[in-house]
């Protein structure tokens, strides 16, 4: 359906495998015309959000045993701006539900010894890498700050039930994963490279983590900030909430004496995925300072892939959202204080201001009528050319395939490992290209209106004017043209 005719294997691309298969299974039911499609999407990407806030509740739970200190966690951890600014980008990477019950049950078959508690870590470790495969190497990084963690806590090697959890995880999920694991190992050492650059790019700057997000309610005042960033603004959003940093201030101030075992926990979770985040170097107002480990990770096969530092940010919300809950937890007891009252409600306020998404983008989705000719002609098995090409403009031809339902030569896949009919068609001598086109049986060619900044015209798709020379039009609109191969 992309890249035709060869097609392109697609174990490198970035699915949300649970989604992807909900999808197709309640579209037997709903359908698949457009707006069924659209609605299944939205919801898709929505229920990241109670999902994510029910998970980080009883985890935050699980350390605090205060409910009232469970829903702030819960709220903190679901409505992080990171998640919100990549439900506007990348379904995978806002599929943060699984995580806070992975870390959950991980803790408790630590806990319990308990087989089944162990059967749901690696369960939910397995979706948690289907939804986002960067979140097989964060989870891997967790199991392993966790465990050296407890050593230097403990002073004891692990043993038991403390070294068999993680063992067991790490392995299970390798085994459970296995029919996409071996097969992208097997890509990696083949001729192609499946390795891209963004390690010390896409990365979490330290200014970021204070200053507005663009879906913050002041976030217009930061906007060219954003913009001066190496990265761009959705994967640059780290923002930890100011509100958030002064309740963690207080707790390290006033209240570390109450608890201060779980709060170097959380502390410690917070500034070791910080460092992650940080990507292969410290980035100050986009400046690059001093180099960080993921210098050295990026070097090592596989984990090379992981090009996008930033989103480790989300293990850093889950460890605030457990120091929220653990501050909110020793306030509780107080509430019958009219003052301890009045300052709960300000500062629960304050936090929900500060973490609500105010400006939020939406994309309108319609069929352009020129598609219709395409859709409705009788022939089967041949394909599209859309034009121009470029990265934003083949994911909206993807998009457009709901409208056509036919097999386009462009299209977008996370790495490229396969050279297609895209990477070798002619476009300076388009006599040549229509015998490469109807060779590969490739009817039409659609040409999108210049109507969003990511159809302008590129000159390495030739000369905009002698398409419609070369080709006969089959259709003109102010949506599209439409031209016929054969």
């Amino acid at each position: 359906m992309i890249r035709f005719p060869e097609g392109t294997p697609l174990f490198y691309h970035s699915f949300a495998y649970p989604k992807v298969f909900a999808i197709a299974l309640l579209s037997k039911v709903i359908g698949t015309e457009l707006p069924s499609l659209l609605f299944l999407q939205n919801i898709s990407l929505l229920i990241s959000f109670p999902l994510a806030g029910v998970g980080a509740f009883y985890l935050v739970r699980h350390f605090t045993h205060n409910e009232a200190g469970a829903l702030a966690g819960g709220f903190v951890f679901a409505f992080n701006p990171s998640h919100v600014a990549h439900v506007m980008h990348h379904a995978h990477v806002s599929s943060i539900e699984f995580i806070p019950f992975f870390v959950l049950s991980y803790l408790v078959a630590i806990e319990r010894r308990r087989i089944i508690w162990l059967g749901l870590a690696i369960a939910f470790y397995a979706l948690s890498a289907l939804s986002c495969w960067y979140y097989l190497f964060y989870i891997a990084y967790f199991i392993a700050f966790h465990t050296v963690y407890t050593v230097i806590r403990e002073r004891a090697l692990p043993s038991g039930w403390s070294l068999l959890t993680p063992v067991a995880s790490l392995a299970g999920v390798v085994v459970v994963l296995s029919p996409l694991l071996v097969p992208m190992v097997k890509a990696a050492m083949g001729p192609t490279s499946v390795y891209m650059g963004g390690v010390d790019h896409y990365v979490a700057d330290v200014a970021g983590y204070v200053v507005f997000p663009p879906v913050h309610l002041l976030g217009g005042l930061t906007t060219n900030f954003y913009w001066q960033l190496t990265g761009n603004p959705w994967e640059s959003t780290v923002y930890l909430g100011l509100a958030n940093l002064v309740v963690m201030a207080w707790l390290c101030l006033c209240a570390k004496q109450k608890d201060s075992g779980l709060l170097s926990y959380v502390l410690s979770g917070m500034a070791v995925f910080c460092v992650f985040a940080s990507g292969a170097s410290l980035h100050v107002l986009g400046k690059r300072t001093i180099a960080m480990p993921d210098a050295l990770l990026s070097e090592l096969p596989f984990f090379g892939n992981v090009r996008s530092p930033s989103r480790a940010i989300v293990f850093v919300y889950l460890f605030l959202a457990i120091g929220i809950g653990l501050a909110a937890s020793f306030v509780w007891p107080h509430r019958h204080k009219l003052s301890v009252r009045w300052a709960l409600v300000a500062v629960a306020a304050l936090i929900v201001l500060d973490f609500y998404p105010f400006h939020l983008d939406i994309t309108p989705v319609s069929c352009p009528p020129g598609l219709a000719l395409i859709r409705n002609d009788p022939e089967r098995g041949f394909g599209i050319l859309n034009l121009p090409g470029g990265y934003e403009a083949s994911n909206a031809y993807m998009l457009q395939q709901m409208c056509h339902d036919r097999p386009i030569v462009q299209g977008e896949t996370s790495r490229d490992v396969a050279v297609t009919l895209r990477d070798r068609l002619e476009t300076q001598n388009l006599l040549t290209q229509q015998s490469q086109l109807a060779a590969a049986k490739i009817k039409y060619v659609v040409i999108a209106s210049p109507s969003e900044w990511f159809f302008k015209w590129r000159p390495e798709d030739g000369q905009q004017a002698d398409y419609s020379r070369t080709y006969p039009t089959v259709y003109s609109g102010p949506d599209l043209t439409v031209l016929r191969v054969y």
